[in-house]
This record gives structure tokens, sequence and C-alpha cells, in this order.
């Protein structure tokens, strides 16, 4: 790799693309560096050292070579696969929703120390068998509310006014929930009882624990319309595996 510089990255595999006869084209979320693409020279051929390793949803460490355009995988050693994923049409579909929301809300580079540790975590829970709906209702709340976007779940997003009880209103284009009066003047859905306080339970407890929880059938359903139309209005097209999560 004559000149080029090494650097050593803990990173997940959440998306690729073909390159040429035998690259492929990676997009990794690393620890350290944030998102960072970069290229598998010759992981399609059938010899390759890397081809076994470099998987979508793997949670792999690496070395890379910086390089003019794309940085280069170098080596990589498991630290899970994540077989199941990819054994489980179901899960397979949450996985995906959950690496296209990394990779379309954050930006090449962008580091946050938080984001790494909750996708890893969140496809580990995913792998190992937990409810698909709740660990990724959970990574979703835990995600925007990281990077900024919401949504608002304590006080009214109109009037300031703590929001609690029925009657409550979650409005999609103003960023959360929305008092009774305030819902009833400005014509806004409605957010039951169980699903606000859902919704809140997912954002306070820790990804790792969501593994073992299990929304009620009807507050999930209720939370997932939400929250998908929530991101669907955040994001600049809309994430091609969605439509795969509810059927």
């Amino acid at each position: 790799m004559g000149g080029s510089r090494l650097y050593r990255v803990s990173g997940v595999v959440i998306r690729q693309r073909n390159l040429g006869e035998a690259d492929r084209v990676l997009t990794l979320f690393t620890g350290e560096r944030g998102k960072v693409s970069a290229v598998a020279k010759g992981v399609r051929k059938a010899r390759s050292k890397l081809a076994s390793s470099l998987q979508l949803f793997a949670h792999l460490r690496m070395q890379l070579a910086v390089g003019r355009s794309l940085d280069v995988i170098t080596s990589a050693h498991p630290v899970d696969l994540h077989y199941h994923l990819r054994e489980d049409m179901q899960r397979y579909a949450y996985a995906c929703y959950v690496a296209e929301l990394v990779d379309v809300l954050v930006e090449e580079g962008q580091r946050d120390e938080g984001v790494f540790p909750l996708l890893a975590s969140t496809l580990e829970a995913l792998d190992r068998g937990a409810d698909p709906g709740t660990v990724t209702l959970g990574f979703q709340v835990k995600l925007l509310t990281r990077l900024g976007y919401g949504p608002e779940i304590v006080t009214c997003v109109s009037c300031g006014q703590e929001v609690q009880g029925e009657g409550v209103g979650f409005s999609v284009a103003e960023g959360g929930a929305m008092c009774p009066q305030c819902r009833r003047s400005q014509g806004v859905g409605g957010l039951s009882a169980a699903a606000l306080q859902g919704l809140r339970d997912l954002l306070a407890v820790a990804q790792e624990e969501l593994a073992g929880r299990r929304l009620a059938a009807r507050v999930r359903q209720e939370l997932q319309e939400m929250m998908c139309a929530f991101v669907d209005y955040r994001v600049e097209r809309p994430l091609k595996s969605a439509p795969f999560l509810f059927q």
C-alpha cells in the first residue's frame, strides 16, 4: 500500500454495493470515525479472505488504509457476524431498516460516541431473538432524540404545557405530543395514554434491557405507525426498507 496511512476501527457494515468485477464498496458505521465508506478489493472472488467477514450487519474490528477516493479495507476480524439476521426474513427487514436509518440520518464522518453502541446493541438484540418491533421502536426514538430530531414527549409542542393521560395528540409536523386543548384546536391525530407511556419507557430504558421486553400488540402497532410517519417527515427520501417492516 506504498505510503498509505493505516488506521483501525470497530464498525458495523450498514450498506454495500458492487464495484467493478470483484470489488465491493461498504458503508461502515464505526465507533471511532462515524460513517465511513471503504472498498474491499477482490472480496467477490472465490478465494477472498475477507468475503466471509465482510457481510451486511457484521460487527468487525478492521484495519483500513487511506486511499485517494475511498479508503481500503486491509483486514477484518469478526466480533459478531449476526448470522440469524440473514436467516429470518422478518428480522432481516428490521435490521435493514435500522441500518438504513443510521445511513440516512448520519453524515459521512459525523462522530457521535452514543450512536455506535446503540446500533451494535440493537443488531445484537435482533439477532438474539428479541421482539423486533419493540427493539426497533426503542432504536428509533433513541437515535432521533440523540441526533436532535425529537420527538418531544414531555411537554406540548404548541403551548409548552405538560402532557399526560388521555386526550393527548401527536403532531408529526410539529415534532411531538400535544395537550388535549391544542390537539383539538389544531386537528391532529390522537395518541393513547398507553402509547405515550410506552414511548417514554422506550426512551428511558437502556437498549440492552429492551431485548427482554415486549410492548403490547396494540401499543406496538400504534407507535410503529406513528414513528414511521415521524421519520418519513424528516428524511429527504422514503426509506426503502420501511414498506417491508409490517408484512
